[in-house]
Protein backbone atom coordinates (compact mmCIF):
# COMPACT_ATOMS: atom_id res chain seq x y z
CA UNK A 1 0.00 0.00 0.00
CA UNK A 2 0.99 3.33 -0.63
CA UNK A 3 1.40 6.29 2.10
CA UNK A 4 -1.42 8.18 1.12
CA UNK A 5 -4.02 4.73 1.35
CA UNK A 6 -2.57 4.14 5.01
CA UNK A 7 -3.62 7.91 5.31
CA UNK A 8 -6.77 7.79 3.89
CA UNK A 9 -8.08 4.49 6.12
CA UNK A 10 -6.39 6.81 9.58
CA UNK A 11 -8.83 9.47 8.34
CA UNK A 12 -11.59 7.62 7.15
CA UNK A 13 -11.18 5.77 10.49
CA UNK A 14 -10.88 8.82 12.82
CA UNK A 15 -14.10 10.25 10.46
CA UNK A 16 -16.19 7.10 11.14
CA UNK A 17 -17.02 8.40 14.40
CA UNK A 18 -16.52 11.70 14.98
CA UNK A 19 -18.53 12.45 18.40
CA UNK A 20 -16.26 9.62 19.86
CA UNK A 21 -12.87 11.07 17.96
CA UNK A 22 -14.11 14.69 19.18
CA UNK A 23 -14.19 13.13 22.84
CA UNK A 24 -10.95 10.89 22.60
CA UNK A 25 -9.19 14.30 21.80
CA UNK A 26 -10.47 16.49 24.59
CA UNK A 27 -7.88 15.20 27.47
CA UNK A 28 -5.38 16.53 24.46
CA UNK A 29 -6.78 19.58 23.74
CA UNK A 30 -7.38 20.53 27.65
CA UNK A 31 -3.93 19.26 28.17
CA UNK A 32 -2.41 21.57 25.23
CA UNK A 33 -4.24 24.51 26.24
CA UNK A 34 -3.46 24.14 30.45
CA UNK A 35 0.33 23.94 28.92
CA UNK A 36 0.25 27.05 26.98
CA UNK A 37 -2.09 28.99 29.22
CA UNK A 38 0.22 28.49 32.53
CA UNK A 39 3.38 29.34 30.68
CA UNK A 40 1.76 32.31 29.28
CA UNK A 41 1.14 33.51 32.63
CA UNK A 42 4.05 32.76 34.16
CA UNK A 43 5.91 34.43 31.05
CA UNK A 44 3.62 37.67 31.78
CA UNK A 45 4.37 37.45 35.55
CA UNK A 46 8.40 37.36 34.34
CA UNK A 47 8.33 40.21 32.47
CA UNK A 48 6.27 42.59 34.46
CA UNK A 49 8.62 41.55 37.67
CA UNK A 50 11.61 42.22 35.40
CA UNK A 51 9.87 45.63 34.27
CA UNK A 52 8.86 46.60 37.97
CA UNK A 53 12.66 45.76 38.66
CA UNK A 54 13.82 48.33 36.13
CA UNK A 55 11.26 50.80 36.22
CA UNK A 56 13.04 51.60 40.16
CA UNK A 57 16.10 52.95 38.49
CA UNK A 58 18.64 51.63 36.08
CA UNK A 59 22.64 50.85 37.09
CA UNK A 60 21.62 50.73 41.30
CA UNK A 61 23.65 48.95 43.59
CA UNK A 62 22.18 48.27 47.03
CA UNK A 63 23.80 48.49 50.30
CA UNK A 64 22.20 47.37 53.86
CA UNK A 65 23.22 46.29 57.10
CA UNK A 66 24.65 42.22 56.78
CA UNK A 67 21.33 39.14 58.61
CA UNK A 68 24.45 38.54 61.12
CA UNK A 69 25.36 41.85 62.11
CA UNK A 70 24.76 42.83 66.04
CA UNK A 71 24.45 45.86 65.12
CA UNK A 72 24.27 48.46 61.84
CA UNK A 73 27.03 49.47 60.24
CA UNK A 74 25.22 51.28 57.36
CA UNK A 75 24.79 54.99 58.81
CA UNK A 76 25.30 58.29 57.93
CA UNK A 77 29.25 58.17 58.27
CA UNK A 78 28.74 55.38 55.51
CA UNK A 79 28.12 57.62 52.40
CA UNK A 80 30.90 60.13 52.21
CA UNK A 81 32.97 57.02 51.30
CA UNK A 82 30.61 55.71 49.16
CA UNK A 83 30.00 59.47 47.31
CA UNK A 84 33.60 59.44 47.14
CA UNK A 85 34.00 56.37 44.70
CA UNK A 86 34.36 57.21 40.82
CA UNK A 87 32.40 54.76 39.24
CA UNK A 88 29.53 55.79 41.44
CA UNK A 89 27.05 58.90 40.30
CA UNK A 90 24.58 59.41 42.80
CA UNK A 91 24.05 58.17 46.32
CA UNK A 92 20.24 58.13 48.17
CA UNK A 93 20.23 56.97 51.81
CA UNK A 94 17.18 55.41 52.53
CA UNK A 95 15.68 55.47 56.59
CA UNK A 96 12.28 53.23 56.31
CA UNK A 97 9.98 52.43 58.88
CA UNK A 98 6.11 51.76 58.79
CA UNK A 99 3.80 54.29 60.68
CA UNK A 100 0.39 56.19 61.08
CA UNK A 101 0.27 59.25 59.64
CA UNK A 102 -2.89 62.04 60.34
CA UNK A 103 -4.69 64.85 59.23
CA UNK A 104 -7.30 65.55 61.28
CA UNK A 105 -9.44 62.81 61.97
CA UNK A 106 -7.85 60.43 59.32
CA UNK A 107 -4.91 57.89 60.26
CA UNK A 108 -3.76 56.09 58.01
CA UNK A 109 -0.69 53.32 57.95
CA UNK A 110 2.10 53.87 55.55
CA UNK A 111 5.57 53.21 54.79
CA UNK A 112 7.47 56.27 55.79
CA UNK A 113 11.09 57.19 53.49
CA UNK A 114 13.89 59.20 54.64
CA UNK A 115 15.82 60.23 52.21
CA UNK A 116 17.75 62.91 49.95
CA UNK A 117 17.16 65.63 47.02
CA UNK A 118 18.38 63.60 44.42
CA UNK A 119 15.37 60.79 45.07
CA UNK A 120 13.38 61.22 42.37
CA UNK A 121 16.07 60.99 39.60
CA UNK A 122 17.94 57.83 41.35
CA UNK A 123 14.17 56.16 41.98
CA UNK A 124 12.15 57.37 38.76
CA UNK A 125 9.85 59.34 40.88
CA UNK A 126 7.98 61.79 39.15
CA UNK A 127 5.75 64.67 40.80
CA UNK A 128 2.04 65.35 39.92
CA UNK A 129 1.94 68.55 42.24
CA UNK A 130 4.59 70.85 44.07
CA UNK A 131 8.45 69.97 44.23
CA UNK A 132 10.46 67.39 45.77
CA UNK A 133 12.94 67.95 49.42
CA UNK A 134 15.58 70.18 48.25
CA UNK A 135 19.19 70.24 49.35
CA UNK A 136 18.40 72.81 51.90
CA UNK A 137 15.62 71.08 53.50
CA UNK A 138 18.22 67.73 54.33
CA UNK A 139 21.12 69.80 55.41
CA UNK A 140 18.87 71.81 57.91
CA UNK A 141 16.62 69.27 58.80
CA UNK A 142 13.04 70.25 57.60
CA UNK A 143 9.26 69.50 58.31
CA UNK A 144 8.55 69.34 54.94
CA UNK A 145 7.38 66.19 53.08
CA UNK A 146 5.67 64.50 49.79
CA UNK A 147 3.44 62.32 49.80
CA UNK A 148 2.27 59.26 47.35
CA UNK A 149 -0.39 60.03 45.44
CA UNK A 150 -2.67 57.47 47.06
CA UNK A 151 -2.16 58.13 50.55
CA UNK A 152 -2.65 61.74 49.45
CA UNK A 153 -5.92 61.40 47.88
CA UNK A 154 -6.82 59.11 51.34
CA UNK A 155 -6.09 62.01 53.42
CA UNK A 156 -7.27 65.00 51.91
CA UNK A 157 -9.59 64.32 48.88
CA UNK A 158 -10.58 66.54 46.53
CA UNK A 159 -8.93 69.00 48.38
CA UNK A 160 -4.98 70.07 47.37
CA UNK A 161 -2.57 68.80 49.92
CA UNK A 162 0.30 71.53 49.24
CA UNK A 163 0.47 73.56 51.91
CA UNK A 164 -1.70 71.29 54.32
CA UNK A 165 0.03 69.77 57.56
CA UNK A 166 0.38 66.03 58.62
CA UNK A 167 1.06 64.82 61.63
CA UNK A 168 3.90 61.96 62.22
CA UNK A 169 4.78 61.00 65.80
CA UNK A 170 4.29 63.84 67.19
CA UNK A 171 5.92 65.74 64.29
CA UNK A 172 4.28 67.79 62.16
CA UNK A 173 5.10 67.94 58.29
CA UNK A 174 4.08 70.71 56.05
CA UNK A 175 3.50 68.80 52.04
CA UNK A 176 4.97 70.40 49.35
CA UNK A 177 4.82 67.66 46.69
CA UNK A 178 2.47 65.05 45.24
CA UNK A 179 3.94 62.17 43.50
CA UNK A 180 2.63 60.86 40.53
CA UNK A 181 0.95 57.72 40.80
CA UNK A 182 3.44 54.79 40.38
CA UNK A 183 1.72 51.53 40.97
CA UNK A 184 2.50 48.57 43.00
CA UNK A 185 6.29 47.80 42.99
CA UNK A 186 5.77 44.13 43.76
CA UNK A 187 7.30 44.60 47.37
CA UNK A 188 5.52 47.52 48.35
CA UNK A 189 3.31 50.11 46.94
CA UNK A 190 5.02 53.31 45.60
CA UNK A 191 1.54 55.10 45.81
CA UNK A 192 1.40 54.69 49.85
CA UNK A 193 4.27 56.47 50.41
CA UNK A 194 5.78 59.49 52.25
CA UNK A 195 9.02 60.96 52.07
CA UNK A 196 10.81 63.20 54.69
CA UNK A 197 14.33 64.50 54.79
CA UNK A 198 16.57 61.40 55.99
CA UNK A 199 18.24 63.46 58.68
CA UNK A 200 14.79 64.65 59.98
CA UNK A 201 13.78 60.96 60.10
CA UNK A 202 17.13 60.11 62.16
CA UNK A 203 16.89 62.99 64.37
CA UNK A 204 13.37 63.41 64.71
CA UNK A 205 12.23 59.83 64.31
CA UNK A 206 14.48 56.88 64.57
CA UNK A 207 16.69 58.75 66.84
CA UNK A 208 19.74 57.44 65.40
CA UNK A 209 22.30 57.74 62.77
CA UNK A 210 21.58 53.86 61.26
CA UNK A 211 20.32 54.00 57.33
CA UNK A 212 18.55 51.19 56.26
CA UNK A 213 19.01 51.36 52.39
CA UNK A 214 21.75 53.10 50.87
CA UNK A 215 21.23 53.17 47.04
CA UNK A 216 23.76 53.56 45.14
CA UNK A 217 23.65 54.86 41.35
CA UNK A 218 26.60 53.32 39.00
CA UNK A 219 27.83 55.88 35.95
CA UNK A 220 26.72 54.09 33.23
CA UNK A 221 25.89 50.06 32.64
CA UNK A 222 29.35 49.44 31.68
CA UNK A 223 30.71 50.53 35.43
CA UNK A 224 28.85 48.30 37.12
CA UNK A 225 30.96 45.32 38.39
CA UNK A 226 34.09 47.50 38.80
CA UNK A 227 31.22 49.99 41.18
CA UNK A 228 30.04 46.76 42.68
CA UNK A 229 33.36 45.58 44.03
CA UNK A 230 35.11 49.54 44.56
CA UNK A 231 31.79 49.80 47.37
CA UNK A 232 32.34 46.42 48.35
CA UNK A 233 36.32 47.42 49.38
CA UNK A 234 35.66 50.41 50.72
CA UNK A 235 33.48 48.80 53.19
CA UNK A 236 35.56 45.90 54.20
CA UNK A 237 38.29 48.57 54.84
CA UNK A 238 35.63 50.88 56.98
CA UNK A 239 34.09 47.91 58.86
CA UNK A 240 36.76 44.85 58.57
CA UNK A 241 33.66 42.33 58.75
CA UNK A 242 32.04 40.99 55.36
CA UNK A 243 29.04 39.86 57.65
CA UNK A 244 28.10 43.35 58.49
CA UNK A 245 27.17 44.30 55.68
CA UNK A 246 25.26 43.11 52.51
CA UNK A 247 25.70 44.78 48.83
CA UNK A 248 23.43 43.86 45.79
CA UNK A 249 22.51 44.86 42.35
CA UNK A 250 20.00 44.95 39.87
CA UNK A 251 21.13 41.93 37.94
CA UNK A 252 21.20 39.89 40.66
CA UNK A 253 17.58 40.81 41.89
CA UNK A 254 16.42 40.19 38.07
CA UNK A 255 18.15 36.54 38.59
CA UNK A 256 16.45 35.84 41.34
CA UNK A 257 13.16 37.39 40.27
CA UNK A 258 13.76 35.02 36.97
CA UNK A 259 14.73 31.71 38.99
CA UNK A 260 11.85 32.23 40.85
CA UNK A 261 9.25 33.00 38.24
CA UNK A 262 10.66 30.17 36.18
CA UNK A 263 10.13 27.66 39.21
CA UNK A 264 6.37 28.64 39.58
CA UNK A 265 6.18 28.13 35.79
CA UNK A 266 7.87 24.85 35.20
CA UNK A 267 6.24 23.19 38.29
CA UNK A 268 2.08 24.30 36.90
CA UNK A 269 3.69 23.09 33.32
CA UNK A 270 4.24 20.05 35.07
CA UNK A 271 0.59 19.90 36.40
CA UNK A 272 -0.75 21.17 33.44
CA UNK A 273 0.80 18.09 31.50
CA UNK A 274 -0.45 15.63 33.55
CA UNK A 275 -3.71 16.18 32.21
CA UNK A 276 -1.76 15.66 28.86
CA UNK A 277 -0.94 11.65 30.10
CA UNK A 278 -4.52 11.19 30.86
CA UNK A 279 -5.64 12.32 27.56
CA UNK A 280 -3.17 9.36 26.05
CA UNK A 281 -4.66 7.29 28.12
CA UNK A 282 -8.08 8.28 26.89
CA UNK A 283 -6.95 7.80 23.08
CA UNK A 284 -5.53 4.20 24.11
CA UNK A 285 -8.78 3.13 25.76
CA UNK A 286 -10.76 4.24 22.40
CA UNK A 287 -7.82 2.57 20.04
CA UNK A 288 -8.30 -0.32 21.84
CA UNK A 289 -11.84 -0.29 21.90
CA UNK A 290 -11.78 0.35 18.35
CA UNK A 291 -9.80 -2.49 17.66
CA UNK A 292 -11.93 -5.22 19.25
CA UNK A 293 -14.67 -3.85 17.19
CA UNK A 294 -12.82 -3.79 13.56
CA UNK A 295 -11.48 -7.76 14.72
CA UNK A 296 -13.22 -9.02 11.60
CA UNK A 297 -12.32 -6.69 9.32
CA UNK A 298 -8.52 -7.54 10.24
CA UNK A 299 -8.76 -10.55 10.00
CA UNK A 300 -10.20 -10.06 6.38
CA UNK A 301 -7.34 -8.02 5.58
CA UNK A 302 -4.84 -10.08 6.86
CA UNK A 303 -6.55 -13.27 5.18
CA UNK A 304 -6.31 -11.36 1.90
CA UNK A 305 -2.41 -10.26 2.11
CA UNK A 306 -1.73 -7.09 4.36
CA UNK A 307 0.87 -7.36 6.53
CA UNK A 308 0.95 -6.27 9.95
CA UNK A 309 3.01 -3.44 9.29
CA UNK A 310 0.41 -2.00 7.01
CA UNK A 311 -2.16 -2.87 10.17
CA UNK A 312 0.57 -1.47 12.65
CA UNK A 313 0.80 1.73 10.53
CA UNK A 314 -2.82 2.59 9.59
CA UNK A 315 -3.99 2.08 13.62
CA UNK A 316 -0.30 4.10 14.51
CA UNK A 317 -1.69 7.18 12.01
CA UNK A 318 -5.42 7.02 13.82
CA UNK A 319 -3.64 7.38 17.32
CA UNK A 320 -1.45 10.40 15.54
CA UNK A 321 -4.47 12.19 13.60
CA UNK A 322 -6.36 12.03 17.08
CA UNK A 323 -3.36 13.39 18.97
CA UNK A 324 -2.67 16.21 16.06
CA UNK A 325 -5.86 17.65 15.93
CA UNK A 326 -6.46 17.37 19.72
CA UNK A 327 -2.67 19.57 19.33
CA UNK A 328 -4.23 21.89 17.03
CA UNK A 329 -7.53 22.81 19.00
CA UNK A 330 -5.62 22.69 22.38
CA UNK A 331 -3.46 25.68 20.64
CA UNK A 332 -6.31 28.21 19.52
CA UNK A 333 -7.78 27.36 23.20
CA UNK A 334 -4.53 27.95 25.35
CA UNK A 335 -4.30 30.81 22.69
CA UNK A 336 -7.99 32.38 23.20
CA UNK A 337 -7.46 31.30 27.23
CA UNK A 338 -4.59 33.29 27.43
CA UNK A 339 -6.38 36.46 26.56
CA UNK A 340 -9.90 35.42 28.38
CA UNK A 341 -7.06 35.14 31.57
CA UNK A 342 -5.63 38.53 30.91
CA UNK A 343 -8.80 40.35 30.57
CA UNK A 344 -10.74 38.94 33.40
CA UNK A 345 -8.38 38.41 35.76
CA UNK A 346 -6.31 40.84 34.88
CA UNK A 347 -3.31 39.09 35.12
CA UNK A 348 -0.23 40.13 32.93
CA UNK A 349 0.18 36.85 30.27
CA UNK A 350 2.21 36.63 27.40
CA UNK A 351 2.38 34.03 24.92
CA UNK A 352 5.73 32.25 24.78
CA UNK A 353 5.82 30.64 21.16
CA UNK A 354 8.21 27.66 22.95
CA UNK A 355 5.37 26.78 24.67
CA UNK A 356 3.07 26.73 22.04
CA UNK A 357 5.53 23.99 20.03
CA UNK A 358 6.33 22.22 23.14
CA UNK A 359 2.38 21.60 23.86
CA UNK A 360 2.37 20.06 19.93
CA UNK A 361 5.14 18.38 20.35
CA UNK A 362 4.16 16.58 23.49
CA UNK A 363 0.50 15.83 22.25
CA UNK A 364 2.24 14.06 18.99
CA UNK A 365 4.59 12.00 21.28
CA UNK A 366 1.67 11.49 23.73
CA UNK A 367 -0.27 10.16 20.80
CA UNK A 368 1.95 7.65 19.47
CA UNK A 369 2.90 6.57 22.59
CA UNK A 370 -0.14 5.53 23.80
CA UNK A 371 -1.84 4.31 20.27
CA UNK A 372 1.30 1.74 20.17
CA UNK A 373 -0.02 -0.75 22.15
CA UNK A 374 -3.69 -0.79 20.54
CA UNK A 375 -1.79 -1.16 17.05
CA UNK A 376 0.52 -3.52 17.97
CA UNK A 377 -2.54 -5.61 19.53
CA UNK A 378 -4.24 -5.01 16.06
CA UNK A 379 -1.21 -5.64 13.74
CA UNK A 380 -0.85 -8.84 16.06
CA UNK A 381 -4.06 -10.41 15.45
CA UNK A 382 -4.49 -13.50 14.18
CA UNK A 383 -6.72 -13.47 11.05
CA UNK A 384 -8.10 -16.84 12.05
CA UNK A 385 -9.14 -15.36 15.03
CA UNK A 386 -10.25 -12.20 13.26
CA UNK A 387 -12.74 -14.22 10.27
CA UNK A 388 -14.17 -15.89 13.33
CA UNK A 389 -15.00 -13.13 15.22
CA UNK A 390 -18.90 -11.64 15.31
Amino acid sequence: MRPADYLRLALSGVTSNPFRSILTALGVIIGVSAVIITVSIGTGAKVQTQSQIQRLGSNLITISSGYRSLRSVITSDILPIIENINTVGEVVPQVQRQSTVVHGAEGLSTTVTGTSANYPSVRNLKLAQGSFLTDADIDKGSWNCVLGADLAEELFGDDNPLGQKVRLDRVRFTVIGVAQRQGDSGFASSDNAMYVPYTTMQRRITGSKNINTIIAQAVDASSMDLAYSQIYAMLMMATGDEDSFRISNQADMLEVASDVTDTMTLLLSGIAAVSLVVGGIGIMNIMLVSVTERTREIGIRKAIGAKEHEILSQFMLEAAALSLAGGLLGIVVGLVGSRIVSQVFSWPTAVDMKSVALGFTLSLIVGVFFGAYPAYKGAKLDPIVGLRYE
